[in-house]
C-alpha cells in the first residue's frame, strides 16, 4: 500500500511539473529544437561543401543529402544558394573568429587579425574563401549576399574600436571602420593577389603599422 501512495505521488510531481512548465512566448524558438538543430546541421554540411568543392560545385540537393534532410527544407528556409552560403559562412566565421574584448585595443585587434589570418591561411580556408569570391563575380546574387555578410562583420568588428575610442586609447575622430579594414585588407590581399604567405607574425606587424599610423595621425590633427 505505502509502494503504490508512493508511486502515485511520484507520479503527480511528474506531471505537476510538466503542466507548470514555462512555455516559450509566441515567436519565440525553443532552445535546441528540432528546427534549430536541423539549420544548424545544413549550414555545417554547407560549410563543410564549400570547403571541399567550392562554391559553384555545391549544390543544394549535395547539403540535403550530408544534412540528413528533404532538399525542401533546405528551400523553405534558403530560397538561394546564395543566401544558404552567406549563412554558412556567418556560422562558420562566428566560431573561428570571435570578437575580442580583453580592454586593450592593441592586444584585441592581434588577436582579430590572428584568428583572419588562420582562417584564411590554410590551405582549406583559402579554397573556401577564393570560391566564394570569384563566384560573387559573376553572381549576382551571392555579390548582394556577401556583401551583407561583410557589413555584419564589419559591424561587429568596429565595435573593438569604438569600445577603445571610449576608453580613450584613440580619439574620436578615429573611422573604426576604416582602421579594421586597414588591417584585414592586407591579409586579403596576400589571398587574392599575391600569394606570399598569410601568418599570425604578418598580421601582428600589420596592426603594429595600422596603431602606429593611427597614433600620428593623431598628433598631426591636434
Amino acid at each position: 500500500m505505502h509502494q503504490e501512495i508512493t508511486k502515485r505521488n511520484l507520479f503527480c510531481d511528474n506531471v505537476a511539473r510538466v503542466m507548470t512548465k514555462p512555455e516559450p512566448r509566441v515567436g519565440e524558438k525553443r532552445p535546441g529544437g528540432r528546427a534549430e538543430r536541423v539549420r544548424l546541421s545544413v549550414l555545417q554540411a554547407a560549410s563543410e561543401l564549400l570547403t571541399e568543392v567550392g562554391y559553384d560545385k555545391m549544390s543544394v540537393e549535395d547539403v540535403a543529402a550530408r544534412a540528413g534532410v528533404h532538399k525542401t527544407t533546405v528551400y523553405r528556409r534558403w530560397p538561394t544558394k546564395a543566401d544558404l552560403s552567406a549563412d554558412a559562412a556567418d556560422l562558420h566565421v562566428a566560431e573561428a573568429i570571435p570578437m575580442p574584448d580583453t580592454g586593450d585595443l592593441v592586444e584585441d585587434l592581434k588577436l582579430l587579425a590572428r584568428d583572419v589570418a588562420k582562417n584564411i591561411g590554410t590551405e582549406h580556408g583559402a579554397r573556401r574563401s577564393r570560391s566564394i569570391v570569384v563566384a560573387a563575380a559573376a553572381s549576382d546574387d551571392l555579390t548582394v549576399a556577401m556583401h551583407q555578410f561583410w557589413a555584419r562583420r564589419l559591424a561587429l568588428s568596429t565595435a573593438v574600436v569604438e569600445r577603445a575610442i571610449e576608453r580613450g586609447e584613440l580619439c574620436e575622430s578615429t573611422n573604426a571602420k576604416l582602421l579594421i579594414e586597414a588591417i584585414i585588407g592586407p591579409l586579403w590581399i596576400r589571398l587574392l593577389l599575391t600569394g606570399e604567405p598569410i601568418t599570425e607574425e604578418v598580421a601582428d606587424e600589420i596592426v603594429d603599422l595600422v596603431i602606429s599610423g593611427a597614433k600620428l595621425h593623431e598628433v598631426h590633427t591636434h
